[in-house]
């Protein structure tokens, strides 16, 4: 062994400074506390901020308030008989109840924090919709004829002002009756226009509030059952059951500009499971979300990047011999980037899964609510499903479709019945929440 490498061997090997190993231990506990602290914040259970699930059970026609933050039935309450809808005004603070048998013609107004109500409006008909108009200051309301229930159109009236003529009733600013069964009804972003589902036709009709006249029908060759005017985004949506379709429509231009589909047709097939009827949207306008009722799912589109959606150019004839001359319109058909089966299972005297029906997501895209068809409604986490696909720790796979079926934050079986009839569902934004927003 050479002088050399007998000095390095010995060599003493340098020792760390006595505060290094205390730094080393003070850093590991440091980020072992953060990454807990990290996970203990994403697994937290969401902040109770008030939003509630309003829905409206035909049956005994009966109100039922849901907490979606505890998955419990916090209040049941009547309002009138023959309860059909509602509709929140624009700021969250009122909820505008219409039914169909109520002699008296009349709406309810209910504060949504307290459930107290406020007012109730005679109207010249029987409510069968409603529209709330940008200002909170006027409603356009369906109404049919008191002796075969027909709604040929509306009237739109003021909230602050009673008629000169009849001080019992609010002063109406517009009235049309050139429709034969009105169904569905919106208002436009800037308080102009007008949309209305006629069932006996294939158009939407679209009056201006302005010229107090029809100025433009939108042909969608199919009659249209559902109509979505979400009050964020640049587009609304129309399911046409015949078409098996959802038509996303510019609020600007009122032009059809894409369909949505659960599967593209086989030609071959007579039937199918693919028809779309109820719908919602996320609050951000990112993501479409449909009920199939017949395959017992529920389907998601991507609105933003339309192309993560599989999709093709598809035209109709659609089953020619059933539907002469009907089609879809020649645009762009998309299918979901997901979809989930609902679970079924929590009643052992039930022996199928009961289709979804009503669907909703809340204001802050927290939550995703299904009623099925008996009126089961199924809780579920928005963001997590939509980051797992849905395939998340006790989800579940189907066997027959290979779709995840996903465990339910909660399911809310306090009203589901044979006997159960579910008029609508809808997230609340309650006024505590509209101040925290504005400050």
């Amino acid at each position: 062994m050479s002088a050399s490498e007998t000095e390095q061997q010995a060599k003493p090997v340098p020792r760390r400074p006595a505060g290094y190993w205390l730094g080393t231990i003070i850093v590991t506990v440091f980020t072992a506390v953060c990454i807990l602290a990290f996970i203990g914040l994403m697994l937290r259970p969401q902040t109770d901020n008030g939003v509630r699930i309003w829905l409206l059970n035909h049956a005994p026609d009966q109100t039922v308030i849901i907490n979606p933050f505890k998955g419990v039935v916090e209040k049941k309450f009547q309002v009138a008989d023959g309860l059909r809808g509602l509709t929140f005004s624009r700021d969250g603070t009122k909820a505008y109840f219409y039914n169909v048998v109520d002699v008296s013609n009349r709406l309810t107004v209910k504060d949504t924090r307290t459930y107290l109500t406020e007012e109730v409006i005679e109207v010249d008909g029987v409510p069968q919709g409603i529209g709330v108009f940008p200002d909170n200051r006027k409603l356009a309301v369906i109404l049919g004829s008191k002796t075969d229930f027909m709604a040929g159109g509306f009237d739109v009236i003021d909230l602050l002002e009673q008629s000169a003529a009849n001080p019992a009733r609010k002063k109406r600013l517009y009235r049309e009756r050139e429709l034969r069964l009105t169904h569905k009804i919106a208002v436009s972003d800037d308080g102009d226009k007008i949309y209305c589902v006629d069932a006996k036709s294939d158009r939407i009709s679209v009056f201006s509030f302005k010229e107090k006249q029809l100025i433009d029908e939108i042909d969608l060759h199919g009659a249209p059952e559902e109509m979505l005017y979400p009050r964020f985004g640049s587009y609304y949506y129309v399911s046409v059951l015949q078409h098996r379709a959802i038509y996303q429509i510019s609020k600007s231009t009122d032009v059809v500009e894409a369909v949505y589909v659960y599967a593209f047709r086989d030609p071959k097939e007579k039937i199918d499971s693919g028809k779309l009827r109820h719908m919602a949207i996320s609050s951000d306008a990112r993501y479409l979300v449909g009920t199939n009722y017949e395959a017992k799912t529920v389907a998601i589109w991507d609105l933003k990047d339309r192309s993560k959606n599989d999709y093709a150019w598809e035209q109709v004839p659609f089953y020619p011999e059933q539907y002469e001359g009907t089609y879809r319109f020649e645009r762009t058909h998309y299918l979901p980037i997901q979809a989930f089966e609902l679970k079924g299972g929590y009643d052992p005297n039930i022996t199928y899964v009961p289709g979804g029906q009503h669907l909703a997501i809340d204001p802050l895209d927290q939550y995703l609510a299904v009623v099925d068809d008996y009126g089961a409604v199924y809780i579920y986490d928005w963001q997590l499903g939509l980051r797992t696909n849905w395939s998340y720790e006790g989800s579940e796979t189907s066997e027959k479709t290979g779709l995840p079926i996903p465990e339910p934050v909660e399911i809310v079986v306090d009203v589901a019945d044979r006997t159960t009839e579910i008029r609508d569902m809808q997230f609340s934004i309650p006024v505590i929440r509209n101040q925290a927003q504005e400050e």
